[in-house]
């Protein structure tokens, strides 16, 4: 199955250059609006590195901006996981029909409406998670910040717990993507598969969390995770899922009528 590596090879130099001019923009447009809205100072410095050395000379002083900038860097950090996931669509549902064709022999034929569907699907499922997951990074961000402005040293406290949580948060929605190409190819519906994965939430944030680590790493994860993430998490889940079906004897035993 390397040939499908080829496809990720080609779509990372885009998203990497992407990447880099969405996060630059972002930051340029919102940090302003922020940091005038609750009256937080800006740090000073051009790069990532002047602004890391500005806020530990002055750690008090810009702690709020500090905490802001590094807000706005992890949404779009998870924002950029969805792109990879909504790109990779199509080349995930294939990895996913090839995997179940070499677990159990069984092949699906191609219908060209039947692939747009999955790819619409995949989309659909994709931005779905997106908006909860960035709804609870949202909410639990501007409770971080709050408390930080309130009292500073406990955001040395809150920002690890914020981290670990959203990292979970993450992990389970980017999990539940890789596994509903399989829900999908055994027509179960969007709110089957929602009622399925979280019966086995573990399995989704377990998948999930090798996908994260993946794009974890500084530069080793956009370039080299991206490639293999999505396709090595989809093998994953579509194997996990076959063995959930083995196990239970069918998961069609599990559907529920939404």
């Amino acid at each position: 199955m390397w040939s499908y590596y080829l496809y990720p090879i080609l779509f990372i130099v885009l998203f990497a250059i992407a990447s880099f001019v969405g996060f630059s923009s972002l930051n340029d447009l919102v940090t302003p609006y922020i940091n005038d809205l609750f009256g937080v100072e800006t740090i000073p410095g051009d790069g990532w590195w002047e602004k890391t050395l500005s806020f530990l000379k002055n750690a008090g002083k810009y702690l709020g901006s500090f905490v802001l900038w590094l807000t706005l860097a992890f949404i779009y950090y998870k924002v950029s996981k969805y792109v990879v996931l909504i790109c990779m669509s199509p080349i995930m549902a294939f990895v996913s029909e090839r995997t179940e064709k070499e677990l159990t022999g069984r092949e699906y034929p191609f219908v060209w409406s039947q692939f747009f569907k999955d790819i619409f699907r995949g989309v659909l499922i994709a931005l779905r998670n997106l908006f909860v997951e960035i709804g609870f990074i949202i909410a639990l961000s501007i409770l971080n910040l709050l408390i930080g402005l309130v009292f500073p040293p406990a955001a040395f406290i809150t920002s690890p717990v914020l981290a670990v949580v959203t990292f979970l948060i993450g992990a389970y929605y980017y999990g539940f993507s890789t596994m509903d190409y399989t829900n999908e190819r055994h027509q179960r519906s969007v709110g089957e598969s929602i009622q399925l994965i979280r019966q086995h939430k573990g399995l989704a944030i377990a998948n999930g969390s090798i996908f994260t680590l993946w794009l974890i790493i500084p530069l080793f994860g956009t370039y080299i995770g991206t490639i293999f993430a999505p396709i090595h998490c989809t093998i994953g889940a579509t194997i996990a899922m076959h063995e959930l079906e083995m196990k239970n004897g069918s998961l069609e035993n599990e559907r529920i009528t939404v």
